[in-house]
């Protein structure tokens, strides 16, 4: 990007060798301009980060909100700590007005703004700009002011019945469309689509694996990029895990900056190491040979350009192509951890009460939640009520709901581990025909052609 142009910015992300405090803080978004680095916007997005807990991945989706808003400032000669509700207004009828966005978008961007602008009073980089005080937090003068950013409170209540305030912009559009609780969850047949979509693609085993882990693991596009080839047992380790047919556990750091567990199915383990050991294998080898200096990182899913840690906006790119292109709408790659949400509860609730049928109301019902949001590394366990109210209504009541999620999910990451092996060998010229053979399940046929291929081979060793 060219800082030529004082209407453009630059949003860089930190890497392993920004340390706070000690703690290594990657992927932490810095707004960048012509005339150097914005300290106030760049702050509050290390604050979100370092101080409230906020993941990385959400941090950058608030710096491609600020970026464009602090433009849009610039362009128009306004001083960011200037910026009034008038101001808010201008800019909010441009975004829905000139450049259609919806009005849900609108009330999202305006909310991160305003965040904003309150981190920026309670900091104390501005003073009494915007309306985040009662009357008796404000000095008598002040009692009466109208504030240049108006501020309502509002009230929201906690598990155990506690109450608690906090502060909103007065500028949002009303009577806007509020979003379903649950998106699309894709279906088993659609899954099934998306992956065979996926695997035919230049990547498409680094792919498709990925979107594995969101679906069997439940982890988030950040916490399945953190995945490293370090991560991954040893033979014997692995060995005792299948023998007590036990997942493996990975600590990664999860949504919040916590470490927490990822308990990840074997048969998910065996297809990583197999890409490790084979496509990301390529792409490693080719970017030792082509770029200079290069040093293969410890992370397993890497870009096919630079052999570096693939990025979160990469991952969004592949999944937003391929569910257009498997024709699953209103969903994305996030979507497959809801599915993943959907088979946790489903085996909660069967463990917990086998062949009985629960109401909404039952006392185990925080129990259930609380326990899939620890699994999934939800911080908040009303999340998946939605998800829990679905379970129920489908009246699960097969007993014994763990070994039969078991096998379905070593079913599935068995049939995706044939389909690599089998479009591997068909990447071999004189391999094709067995491939074929073995794809169709003729596996007479395949012996025979494999038998024809030895004894062409022994020809050409005689020879």
């Amino acid at each position: 990007m060219s800082y030529s142009d004082p209407e453009l910015g630059l949003i860089v992300s930190t890497d392993s060798s920004c340390k706070i405090n000690g703690q290594v803080w990657s992927n932490i978004p810095t707004l960048v301009w012509p005339d150097g680095i914005d300290e106030a916007a760049s702050d509050w997005l290390r604050t979100i980060v370092v101080e409230y807990g906020v993941a990385p991945s959400s941090a950058q989706e608030y710096a491609n909100i600020i970026r464009p808003f602090l433009r849009f400032c610039r362009q128009r000669k306004r001083a960011w700590h200037s910026v009034d509700d008038q101001f808010l207004i201008v800019w909010r009828e441009h975004l829905h007005r000139t450049l259609k966005t919806s009005v849900n978008r609108v009330n999202a961007a305006l909310k991160t703004i305003f965040a904003f602008y309150r981190w920026a009073e309670e900091k104390k980089r501005i003073r009494f700009q915007v309306g985040i005080y009662t009357l008796d937090q404000l000095p008598a003068e002040l009692q009466h002011t109208n504030f240049p950013i108006s501020a309502k409170q509002s009230f929201s209540k906690g598990r155990h019945g506690r109450i608690f305030g906090s502060w909103t912009t007065t500028l949002t559009f009303s009577g806007a469309k509020q979003e379903s609780p649950i998106r699309h969850t894709p279906t088993e047949s659609q899954i099934q689509e998306l992956h065979e979509i996926a695997v035919d693609r230049l990547q498409g085993e680094r792919d498709s694996l990925m979107f594995s882990w969101a679906e069997e693991v439940g982890s988030r596009r950040a916490e399945f990029l953190r995945i490293c080839k370090s991560h991954m047992p040893s033979s014997d380790t692995f060995a005792d895990l299948i023998e007590r047919d036990e997942p493996w556990v990975i600590m990664v750091t999860r949504k919040g900056g916590k470490t927490k567990p990822l308990t990840v199915p074997c048969d998910l383990i065996i297809r990583t190491q197999d890409f490790i050991e084979f496509g990301r294998s390529e792409i490693v080898e080719r970017c030792q040979r082509e770029i200079v200096g290069y040093r293969e990182p410890d992370e397993v899913f890497l870009s096919s350009k630079t052999g570096l840690a693939l990025h979160p906006d990469s991952v969004t790119s592949i999944g937003r192509r391929t569910f257009r292109q498997a024709g699953i709408l209103k969903a994305n790659i996030h979507r497959l951890r809801a599915r993943f949400a959907v088979r946790t509860i489903e085996t909660l609730v069967d463990a917990l009460f086998e062949d009985k049928i629960i109401g909404s109301e039952s006392n185990w019902i925080e129990t259930i939640l609380v326990k899939a949001a620890e699994m999934m590394g939800q911080s908040d366990p009303r999340s998946l009520r939605p998800y829990l109210t679905y379970v129920l209504n489908r009246r699960i009541q097969t007993s014994d709901s763990t070994k039969a999620g078991k096998l379905a999910s070593r079913l599935r990451q068995l049939r995706l581990h044939e389909g690599t092996v089998v479009r591997r060998l068909g990447q071999y010229h004189d391999l094709q025909e067995v491939a074929k053979h073995i794809q169709a399940g003729r596996e007479s046929d395949a012996a025979t052609a494999l038998r024809n291929l030895a004894d062409k081979l022994e020809r050409t060793v005689e020879n």
